[in-house]
């Protein structure tokens, strides 16, 4: 067992290194081995922190993480050393995350008036993006069969009514019983081909017969909607999760900042290759 640097009495060695790397990036690297090594570092001072708080891991909450760490795992520990190490690291993980969890979620109050002046200075985030509502209907196919069935199909189509009463018959998409809604889609989720024709319509309108790799589509836009500010009532909520989450993150990161200023003598990079 190589020990590549230790944190008060707890050891850091190059097989939780290699594990935490795979975990980060797959990359073996000097640069990731490093990053490996600091968040584990950082680890290690808030398990330590931990321990002389008095925190301790209760027979259920082990068992649950370690039924957890097994999930995660993909082959079980193959004899008594890997057992114990295993057990040992899920203790480590229980008692952290409960120290984590006790010092970063504590009640973080926002008022709704610091929501509202969130809101108001960077209204261009909550900008959502113009969609439109569309159905279509589907010949599967790229031969001159489904060319010739899809132009008929069109052909027959003069109406919303004709297009919802033919699509239930002709189409070959699964979207076909409910007269091929493809429901509101913004640019981006959609193929390109479908795309295109669909932001080019206006309300009413039904496409040409026009190809795809799946085959051939015909289009109606039922209805579009123009790129708008979310108003503050409808993201407040979330709006207010999402600065909670980000004021706990920061809490995180300055504590850990203050343990590395504070033990930074019990810190020590034993490992050359680490310390450059």
């Amino acid at each position: 067992m190589h020990i590549v640097a230790k944190v008060f009495d707890l050891a850091i060695t190059d097989s939780e290194i290699q594990k935490e790397t795979h975990k980060l990036s797959g990359i073996d690297s000097p640069r990731e081995r490093k990053n490996a090594l600091n968040r584990l570092i950082d680890r290690y001072l808030l398990l330590h922190q931990a321990l002389t708080t008095g925190l301790s891991v209760s027979d259920s909450e082990f068992d649950d993480a370690l039924f957890e760490s097994l999930e995660e795992m993909d082959n079980a520990p193959r004899d008594m050393e890997q057992t114990r190490n295993l057990e040992e690291q899920t203790r480590r993980r229980v008692i952290i995350r409960k120290y984590v969890h006790n010092y970063c979620f504590k009640s973080i109050e926002i008022s709704e008036q610091q929501l509202l002046n969130f809101y108001e200075d960077q209204k261009e985030v909550f900008v959502i993006p113009e969609t439109v509502h569309a159905a279509h209907i589907l010949v599967c196919g790229s031969g001159l069969d489904s060319a010739r069935k899809a132009s008929r199909i069109r052909a027959e189509i003069s109406t919303q009514e004709d297009f919802r009463r033919i699509c239930g018959t002709s189409s070959d998409c699964p979207s076909s019983p409910r007269c091929g809604d493809l429901g509101w889609f913004p640019r981006g989720r959609m193929i390109s081909e479908l795309e295109e024709v669909a932001f080019a319509l206006q309300p009413g309108q039904i496409s040409d017969a026009f190809k795809s790799r799946f085959g051939w589509h015909i289009l109606l836009l039922i209805d579009r909607k123009p790129a708008q500010i979310a108003s503050f009532e409808d993201i407040k909520d979330s709006l207010k999760a999402r600065l909670v989450h980000l004021k706990r993150e920061f809490l995180l990161m300055a504590h850990i900042r203050d343990l590395r200023n504070n033990y930074k003598a019990e810190i020590r990079i034993l490992d050359p290759r680490y310390t450059h």
